[in-house]
């Protein structure tokens, strides 16, 4: 007796004419395991009994329900499995080319011909079935890429936390600080023109260069923080029962710490910068993870539109601290208060704008106009490659003076002109 083997495919074979069933039983039974059904209502609960079947092998002309019947219901089954079945449809030399082109519209898989011989009916069942065992192989491949990237709560570039994971411990911590009355702080870290660093570099250099920031995040932390990588070129770090001023030292050790760093290999070494949002707002019932994220990529905004390398939000600020040209020592970071009060609104500006047009001095001062404009001079100039650095330095200067008369505030440094 022959043993059953658990690798074999199974072929479910279709036919009213018992000697057809034994021939083709026959054919196959070294390569299959073989089901029998005499019409195809018979068939077509065999199939919603047996999920493991991987061909049927249909005749055409049957009692009950023929083969176009049972193909129809296969490829109207509502299980996908099931639904893409393998159907090969055997044909007598009586069916005539449109019964065949019939079968095919309905999504028959293949024709054979009876009398069959045996060699052209094993080619057919074999090709048929190993062409169903490699698209089910696929699907499942697939299922399982789409389901560890689903439930991994691992980025697989820096070995942190991923957003998913992050968003679940915001949830998480969020609710614990509300309900205990305990602190909460978020901190985003996002790398100034990562995009441009891409593109320069490469994408291995990129990611090099990623991986090192995540390792000086991570340093130092404690057990309770949480460090995640959370977009292209954006970290995040949750700092659990922190004060704003905690927070915001924090934020400050890790600029300077990253703005200090070395990265790059084989002799070229490569600075960057990274802007640092913090967010600690008052715990209340109503604060969700979408609200405390809101307001730390807003504050982030705010980073970025000022230049990007520094610190902001919970009443600090860090100006840029640092040239990123290879080589180049960073001076130390200095804490400098907010822009002067006498900046020019947007509203003013517009105003100041239409004066000019309409041949009037405009009512609000040359320097709360320069105040107002300076980031973007920031942003212009380099997006010019610093052509006009000593221009928008000129500038600088000129309202430092002004401000330190004011105010007696301290003036913006160099760096927040220079190139990254």
């Amino acid at each position: 007796m022959t043993e059953t083997c658990p690798n074999k495919p199974t072929v479910l074979v279709v036919d009213d004419s018992r000697l057809m069933r034994l021939a083709a039983r026959k054919i196959l039974k070294n390569d299959f395991e073989v089901l029998e059904a005499e019409d195809g209502e018979v068939a077509w609960n065999t199939l919603k009994d047996n999920s493991h079947i991987t061909l049927v092998m249909s005749d055409l002309s049957m009692p009950n329900l023929d083969g176009l019947g049972l193909l129809g219901k296969i490829r109207e089954s509502s299980q996908p499995g099931l639904k893409e079945l393998p159907v090969i449809i055997v044909t007598g030399a009586e069916d005539d080319d449109g019964s065949k082109k019939t079968a095919l519209a309905a999504g028959a898989s293949d024709f054979i011909t009876k009398p069959f011989e045996s060699i052209q009916l094993l080619a057919r069942a074999q090709t048929q079935a190993k062409q169903q065992r490699t698209q089910q192989a696929l699907q499942h491949s697939e299922t399982s890429k789409q389901q560890l990237e689903e439930y991994s709560s691992i980025d697989i570039v820096t070995g942190l936390a991923n957003q998913r994971a992050f968003t679940d411990n915001i949830e998480e911590k969020l609710s614990y600080a509300i309900r205990h009355k305990s602190g909460l702080a978020l901190l985003l870290i996002q790398v100034d023109k990562y995009k441009i660093l891409f593109l320069r570099q490469g994408k291995q250099s990129a990611e090099s260069i990623l991986q090192g920031i995540a390792q000086t995040l991570s340093k130092g932390r404690r057990r309770e923080d949480t460090i995640a990588r959370i977009g292209l070129d954006t970290f995040g770090i949750l700092l659990p029962s922190a004060t704003q001023e905690g927070a915001a030292q924090v934020a400050r050790q890790l600029h300077k710490a990253i703005g200090e760093k070395t990265f790059g290999s084989d002799g070229k070494p490569i600075r960057v910068s990274v802007s640092i949002s913090v967010s600690s707002p008052p715990l209340h019932a109503g604060l969700d993870t979408a609200q405390l994220l809101a307001e730390g990529n807003a504050t982030l905004k705010q980073a970025l539109a000022a230049g990007g390398d520094c610190v902001r939000g919970a009443g600090t600020e860090v100006p840029a601290a640092s040239d990123t040209s290879a080589g180049d020592a960073l001076p130390e970071s200095k804490t400098v208060s907010p822009a002067p009060l006498t900046a020019a609104t947007p509203a003013d500006v517009q105003r100041a704008l239409q004066a000019l047009i309409d041949g009037r001095h405009p009512d609000t001062s040359a320097d709360a106009l320069a105040r107002a404009v300076l980031p973007v001079l920031y942003n212009w100039n380099q997006a010019c490659s610093n052509h006009y650095s000593p221009l928008v330095g000129q500038l600088k200067s000129a309202l430092e003076t002004t401000e330190e008369d004011e105010a007696g505030k301290t003036p913006l440094p160099d760096s927040a002109i220079q190139s990254l």
